[in-house]
Order: structure tokens, then sequence, then C-alpha cells
């Protein structure tokens, strides 16, 4: 990449900002010195980890690296035999094997959802036997604990006796009235690792012992009395043992570290990618960032795209594409319109893509694989650069020509600018020829009225302009695609209150070719400005005709079902005169039975009315199951609150059965099925009003209901939904009808029937009312 182009996009500002998500030092410096990738297999590893460890601090919490420290460092301070590390590099190399263990942990109960991330860290080696080996030597303040070695136990045994005598045979120095006016103050304090007490000096005398220290003043010596003298030295030649023990300690603990240095190091590289990856995306939550679709052809589809380094709140979102139906894009409008933001920002998402880090902008953005990124940009907005001249623009865009490649993506802004306008339109036209032929992709920025005719009249370039506001004399920012700008001068100058004869004067100055050039984009604008309107007027009718599609058939859902409804009752009541028939015929056969010469006649008429029945039963299947139910259209759903017409209170829906055109809802303590139709949407009350109600009624209810066929779970689903019926509707008793069969559905809806809170009782039906097939049910 170039690192001309990569300083004028402000690449470095990007990382910088990212930089400060990271917790080690190493980590802030790779960051600052990531660069685009060549590979673009490498390139999509690194955006799925990216995407990976996004979703994973988003969604299941992130992972815990306050606490990391880079133990690669003190690791190879043990590269020399004998050397050893001191307690606090021990203590974090600890903590840091313990911090990696739990995060590979992590990784390996969510591989389902974050593979990459599990299959990145997966073959890392964890040293639970060398974190507990350390934790069991040092403590959480960084001391080596008593119990690290027998021998350390038996030396700090040995202190804590002899302290114990030290302070004893001070506090009888102390407390003797003789020794009262001598000593300066009653305290213990330390000189030259001995114990001693401060004596006023005129009667140093009076104790004896070795003097150690003066004050400043000369006023206090300090006094190792005679009686402590030998207690010091113990104490001095413990010490001593002590810290060779430690350093025993800390030799063997080292030397465990040292017999698996390769893997340690291994934790420690994995520890300082977990910091890099996890600034990276720390900074991509908090910047609204998204990984965009990578695609291997020189192809860009930006949506909504914001620089990343101007306020969020200030930023106009950017929409524009380049490499599909042209490979050019040619970019005019008034100075400090956006010219240069739209061009930076193109250029910094895709150099952030290529080098694996979140970018700014939807996420249905893609970016296509640059093999280089050129730009120059001289950005006179800009109060950290100064205006480029002439020459250097000349000397970038030499660079820029002779480098490019199909693969390219070549950013120049206000090309040819800087030098004389008809000298420079032609310059810049025949760069624009140049970079057409060698079909890379270009973003050129321009305001000469010759270019945007050429680019306007050129196959292969699109034009595209920053909107501005004629009416407030102001850019908008607004990047408007297909439509070149028009210049402002002349109309802001007229706002501005310019004399009229001076406007009229620069008029007559422009040449014919210019003002057609400006008449030509004029009325590209009208033209544009009319298609937009259109545009709008057609997208306002096609939401009204979805509204009316949509209300025409709900109409439709209602007049099916009240027909279905109706040939249901008819054909109900038909069965039921059937079955009385049938009945009745049976009644005529049984008594005249025994008549042999009417036994041919019974037969027919018994024939007669089984053919009438199975007509009557086809004919209702034909007409009620012919046509496609029609699914009606709701704009509820679980755990929305809805007003229960029927029961006239506000209730929860649990769950929804489309299919049968009900809803499962739980109003107050009470569960119950009820159809869609008796389910209004809630209405904001405007005031709190009551209502006295007589009585209610809820949805119908049998006294029976037939369970047979169902698997014990779904008779159980549906006896609970229609006992919340009988309930409301004040049955008191009620029988359920298993049948008989393996026994298997009548032991299991009495086992839910014991715990069941609608039920008093139940018992096994009499023989007349079905026996062990059915089981009758006393209602609460």
């Amino acid at each position: 990449m170039n690192e001309h182009s990569l300083s004028v996009l402000e690449f470095d500002k990007v990382k910088e900002n990212i930089s400060e998500y990271a917790i080690l030092d190493e980590t802030k410096d790779k960051i600052l010195e990531i660069i685009p990738m060549k590979d673009i297999n490498s390139i999509k590893k690194e955006l799925e980890n990216v995407q990976d460890f996004m979703d994973m601090l988003k969604y299941d919490g992130g992972i815990e690296l306050s606490e990391i420290k880079n133990i690669v460092m003190y690791l190879k301070k043990t590269s020399l035999i004998g050397t050893y590390l001191d307690i606090e590099d021990l203590y974090h190399i600890a903590r840091n094997l313990r911090i990696f263990r739990v995060i590979k942990t992590k990784f390996q109960e969510l591989e389902g959802k974050y593979r990459e991330l599990h299959m990145r860290f997966k073959d890392m080696p964890t040293y639970k036997g060398l974190e507990e080996l350390i934790e069991a030597v040092i403590d959480n303040q960084k001391q080596i604990k008593d119990t690290a070695s027998l021998d350390l136990r038996d030396i700090r045994y040995s202190k804590k006796l002899i302290q114990n005598n030290i302070k004893r045979k001070f506090d009888d120095l102390i407390s003797n009235p003789s020794y009262a006016k001598a000593i300066q103050e009653r305290i213990v304090t330390v000189r030259d690792g001995r114990s001693v007490i401060p004596v006023k000096t005129e009667f140093k005398s009076q104790i004896k012992g070795i003097e150690h220290d003066r004050s400043s003043s000369g006023q206090t010596v300090f006094v190792e009395p005679i009686s402590v003298v030998s207690l010091n030295n113990k104490m001095r030649e413990l010490q001593v043992r002590e810290r060779e023990e430690i350093r025993k300690i800390l030799l063997r603990l080292t030397d465990n570290l040292r017999n698996n240095l390769e893997g340690v190091m291994e934790v420690g590289e994995a520890l300082l990618t977990l910091d890099y990856l996890n600034a990276k995306c720390s900074y991509g939550l908090d910047n609204k960032c998204i990984i965009p679709k990578l695609n291997q052809r020189e192809y860009i589809s930006i949506i909504e795209g914001r620089h990343p380094l101007i306020n969020p709140r200030e930023v106009v979102p950017l929409t524009f594409e380049l490499g599909k139906h042209y490979n050019s894009l040619l970019i005019t409008g008034p100075n400090t319109g956006g010219k240069t933001v739209a061009l930076k920002t193109a250029g910094l998402l895709t150099v952030m893509t290529l080098s694996g880090i979140p970018i700014t902008a939807s996420d249905k953005t893609d970016i296509g694989y640059f093999s280089g990124v050129y730009a120059d940009i001289g950005d006179e907005q800009s109060i950290e650069q100064n205006l480029s001249s002439f020459s250097a623009h000349l000397k970038n865009i030499q660079i820029i020509l002779v480098g490019v490649t199909r693969a390219s993506l070549v950013l120049l802004d206000e090309l040819g600018s800087g030098t004389d306008p008809i000298e420079g339109s032609a310059f810049a036209m025949a760069v624009i020829d140049y970079l057409k032929e060698k079909k890379c992709k270009a973003m050129i920025s321009t305001h000469y009225s010759e270019v945007k005719a050429h680019g306007y009249n050129e196959d292969g370039i699109e034009t595209a302009s920053m909107e501005f506001n004629a009416e407030t004399l102001s850019p908008t920012y607004k990047l408007l695609m297909g439509i070149p700008g028009e210049s402002n001068a002349l109309t802001i100058a007229k706002r501005l209150g310019i004399l009229p004869e001076v406007i009229e004067k620069a008029k007559s100055y422009i040449s014919e070719d210019d003002k057609k050039v400006e008449g030509m984009i004029t009325n590209i604008k009208e033209q544009s400005d009319e298609l937009e309107k259109a545009n709008e007027e057609v997208q306002g009718l096609k939401i009204e005709a979805e509204k009316l599609k949509n209300q025409y058939a709900e109409k439709v859902r209602v007049l099916e079902k009240e027909k279905e409804q109706i040939l249901e009752k008819a054909y109900k009541e038909s069965e039921e005169m059937m079955k009385n028939m049938q009945a009745k015929a049976k009644a005529l056969v049984d008594k005249i039975q025994k008549e042999d010469n009417k036994k041919d006649e019974i037969r027919d008429v018994q024939k007669s009315l089984n053919m009438l029945r199975n007509s009557m039963v086809e004919e209702k299947k034909k007409k009620l199951m012919m046509k496609p139910k029609i699914v009606r259209k709701i704009s509820y759903g679980v755990g929305d609150k809805v007003f229960v017409k029927s029961l006239k209170q506000h209730a929860i829906i649990l769950r929804l059965f489309m299919n049968k055109d009900q809803a499962q809802v739980q109003a107050g303590i009470l569960k119950m099925v009820v159809s869609l139709e008796d389910i209004g949407l809630m209405k904001e009350e405007k005031k709190k009003t009551y209502t006295k109600i007589h009585s209610h009624k809820g949805s119908s209810a049998n006294y029976k209901i037939d369970l047979r066929g169902q698997l014990v779970e779904e008779a159980i689903h549906e006896l609970e939904n229609y006992m919340d019926r009988a309930t409301l509707n004040g049955y008191s008793d009620i029988q359920v009808i298993h049948g008989k069969g393996t026994g298997q559905l009548r032991k299991g809806i009495q086992e839910y029937l014991k715990t069941c809170r609608y039920v008093a009782s139940f018992r096994d039906a009499n023989m007349n009312e079905g026996g062990l097939g059915c089981t009758v049910v006393t209602l609460k």
C-alpha cells in the first residue's frame, strides 16, 4: 500500500483511536503498525474472528482481560540457566495462565456460536498444574506463603519466637521507671536491620548497649540494649536463611516454567492476540461498526457509510457503489460541500476492511479486495495540512499512474486544480481517460464545467454531486447519484445582495459552452427532482394499495369463515337428523326382525340410509375443505397485551394457534383459549372509567371432551384449555372420554387431574356412562 495515501486518508488517526482500547503497551504498538493485508484469505479469516469476538462481547459478556500482563517479557528473563524470576513476575504469570484457561474454556462452551474463535485457540496449551504450583507458594498479596516449604515454615516460626522475646525485653526496659527520663519515645524502631530504641543523648550512658545512629538534630541516639544484642544476632541469621530459602523456592518455580517455556510462551502470545482483538472489537461496538461483506472482485457498495473521525451526531451517511455498472465516479459540487469527505470515507472504509477493522456503515455494505489504494487529497478544510501546490499534486499523480492496476482503487480530490482552468480541465480529462483504460476503480472530485460534461458524456463514468441548498446557501453533504453538480457562485452572490448589474455582467462573461453545460446540469437536476417526487407518490400509492389489499383479504377471510360456520351448522343438523332416522330404523329392524318376509325390505331401507349419510359426509368434506384457509393477518404477537372482548378484560398472549384462529391468553390468574375474533388491540385509555357488569359468558364449552387417539401431552394440553372454558361457563361436572386401549392415556390424564387447580374430585364413569373409557370430573 502507498504510505502517502494511508497518511492523507488519516488511517493513523483511526489506529490511534483503536489503540486506546488496548491494555498492554505492546498491543498499542501493534495496532499503530497495522497495514492492509495482501492475502484475501488472511483478511477473511481476520474479519471472521473479529465478527465472532464482537458478537461474543455483545451477546455473551465478552472476556475479562483487565489483569493481563505481557508474560512473554517475563519469560525471556529465564533464558539463562540459574536465573530466577522474582515474586511479582511469578504471580502475574500464574494469574495470566489462569485467565487464558478460563477464556479457552468459555470458547469451548460457546463453540457452536463462535466456531472461528474456538478453532483459533483450541490447540493452545493450558497449565493448570503450573498455576496451582505457583499459587500454592505465592499469595494474593504477592508474598511467599509460610507453607511454601518445611524449612521456610520453621524459619518463620523461629523468627516469630525471637521477635516476641525481643518485644518482651523492650517492654520491660521501657516500663522500667529507672529509664523513664532517658528514653526519648516509648517506641521500638529498626536501624541497620536491628531493633533499637530512641534515647536522649545526655542520658545514653544510663542504657548499656550499642549506638547505631543519631538523629539529625543530635538530640537522640538509637541504642541497641545489650540485653537484645544476642536476640538481634539470631534474628539476622534467620533473615539470611529466610532469603536463601525463598531464593531456592523461586529457583524451583522458575525451573518448572523453564521446562514448559515454549507452551507458556504460546499462552503469552495468545493473550497479546486477545488484547488486540478485544481492542478492535471494543472500538467497533462503541462506534456502532459492522463487519462488511468481502468480495473477490474490485467492487464497492457502501451503504450509509460514515466517516469514522467525524462526530456521529454531525456526520451525514453516504450511499454509493463503484465497479458494478461503472468504474469511475465523478463527484462535483461547491467547495466545503463534502466532496473530500466522500472520497476519504470511501478510501478509509476500504483500508479499514482490508486491515481487518470493523467499519462505520450499514451491514449491507460490500467491500472488494484491492491490491492497492491510492489517494491524492489536498484537504482544504483541514487546519492540520497546508494546501499542496500543483507540482506536489503532479508528483503524487505520477506515482499513482505508474503503479495503478485493474485491482487498484484511486481517489483524486480536485483533479487539475491549482493551475490555469483550461489546462487544468484538459489535464483532468486526460487522467480520467487513462484510468478508464486501465479499468481501475476511481473516485474523482472536480468543479470544472468541462470535466463535468466530459464525465457525463463518457461511457463507464457515473456522475454525482454534493447537494447544495440554495435557500439556506449551505451544503447538505448528501451525495446525489447520477446528477452533476451545478455552479452556485452567482446564485449565492445574488442572494447575498450583490448589485444586479454586476451579476448580469458576470453572466455575460460566461462562455456559451459553459452556459450550455450549466443549462444541461440544471435540466438534469429538474428532471431528477421530478422523478424523485413521482417516485415518492408511487411509493405512497403502493402503501395505500397494500393497505386496501389487506383490508379486502380480511373481509374475504371473515366471509369465508362465516360461510364455513353456516355450512358446518347445516351439516351438523343433517347429521343429527340422520342419526335419529338411523335410530328409528334400528328400532324398526329390531321389532320386525323375526318376520322373514320383510328382511329384504329392511336391508334396502338400511342400505339407502347408509348411502344417504355417506353422501352427506362426503359433500360436507368437499364443501368445507376444498378451499384453502385464508390466514388472518394480525398486528400483535406472543407477549403483547390485548383486550379480550368476551371477558371485557386485558390479557397477555401466551401462544398463537394460527391454523385454528385461536390464541391462549392469561387474564390475571386465569388462562384460557379464545378466538382471534374475540381479541382486540389495546387502546390507550384517556380517562379511567368504571362500568358495572351484570353478567357475561365465556366461549361455549360442551360438558364432554373426547381425547381418544391423542398422545398424553397433547391430550393434557387440550384438556387444560377445555377446563378453562368449562369453568368460565359455570359447569360443575364434565366427562373426559379417553377410551380403554392400553390404559396409558387414562393413567396420564388421571395423574394430571390429581394436581389440577380446577378439579375438586374425579372418578371412573359408571357402566352406563362409559365405564373405564371415561372419567367424570367435578370442578371447583
